[in-house]
């Protein structure tokens, strides 16, 4: 198995790599792990480049300058590396891929056996509760069908498809460049669409418009109707939250550190560390889920001393 893990090079999410990289080691994937990272005015960081010059990592580290025609929609970003990454290694199209967020760690090994046959379908964890179409049309009915057509997609297709909505981590194969162009030229026509009528499609009743960041992984879905993929939400792909419970650890394949918000000193909360954890006095509830991804770090200062930072 492939792990494809698209990054962008700033130090808030290179050490989510570090992090994740050291878990990958635990688990004996790291050389397999691919990081996709494309990096901004036209040179790598010099954190960035400590990674790429060490000796101490054993994953796969492709860099890409930004050549976004729009970068008003950051999450693009996903899409346009997996691009220019087939593009690069067309040959690579051909083979498995678990895509996973740099944020990912799975709660034991996996046997990937039942997701490596080139049977026209990619398996992936169920988020139908915030990328279905339900979600989408409680905002609008004609949102939903402006997002068909702006993926070229017909509605009563991805609706077919809708008890399958797949997201998070999915696992890709036999795909290629001009898939993922597609996703991403989309995926930035959906996101600013969505942005500038969130007043007509936010109901009374709705704390929220819809969610328009999400418009890459709405665009991957009905490319893949699009593309004659069957997706399959397979129960035994579910994840975990940062908020989640320890004690359902080993009740779903992976956790993906994301969901929490604001410091409660119970769950991990990513986003309060922009610079680096590393080192960093971290208050989590040893019942939280969260408090697993806290040990990781700790071993992560050990697995790669030279290149962790404070």
């Amino acid at each position: 198995m492939q792990f494809l893990i698209p990054v962008p090079d700033h130090d808030y999410y290179l050490w989510q790599l570090l992090v994740q990289a050291a878990h990958l080691r635990e688990l004996g994937y790291e050389e397999d792990a691919h990081y996709l990272v494309v990096y901004f005015n036209d040179t790598p960081s010099d954190r960035l480049r400590r990674l790429f010059e060490s000796d101490e990592l054993r994953c796969y580290l492709h860099a890409y300058p930004d050549t976004r025609t729009d970068k008003g929609y950051s999450a693009s970003m996903k899409p346009w590396l997996l691009s220019r990454y087939f593009d690069q290694f067309p040959e690579m199209g051909r083979e498995v891929h678990n895509y996973l967020d740099p944020d990912v760690m799975f709660t034991h090994p996996m046997d990937f056996s039942p997701y490596s046959a080139h049977d026209g379908r990619w398996y992936g964890s169920s988020t139908r509760s915030y990328t279905g179409a339900d979600y989408i049309r409680s905002k609008g009915e004609q949102l939903f069908l402006d997002l068909c057509r702006i993926a070229d997609a017909d509605p009563d297709a991805v609706l077919a498809h809708d008890h399958n909505s797949i997201g998070a981590q999915y696992f890709i194969k036999d795909t290629d460049a001009a898939f993922w162009e597609h996703v991403e030229r989309t995926s930035v026509a959906a996101y600013h669409h969505m942005r500038s009528t969130q007043d007509q499609y936010h109901p009374e009743g709705h704390e929220y418009p819809i969610q328009a960041w999400c418009a890459e992984m709405y665009m991957t879905q009905y490319a893949r109707v699009g593309a004659g993929i069957t997706p399959i939400a397979d129960p035994a792909l579910d994840f975990h939250w940062a908020n989640h419970a320890a004690s359902e650890w080993d009740h779903k394949a992976y956790f993906h550190n994301a969901g929490q918000t604001a410091e409660d000193g119970v769950h991990f909360c990513k986003i309060t560390w922009q610079r680096s954890p590393f080192f960093k006095d971290i208050r989590v509830s040893p019942e939280s889920a969260s408090s697993r991804y806290v040990d990781l770090i700790r071993r992560t200062e050990e697995t790669f001393p030279t290149l962790v930072w404070e």
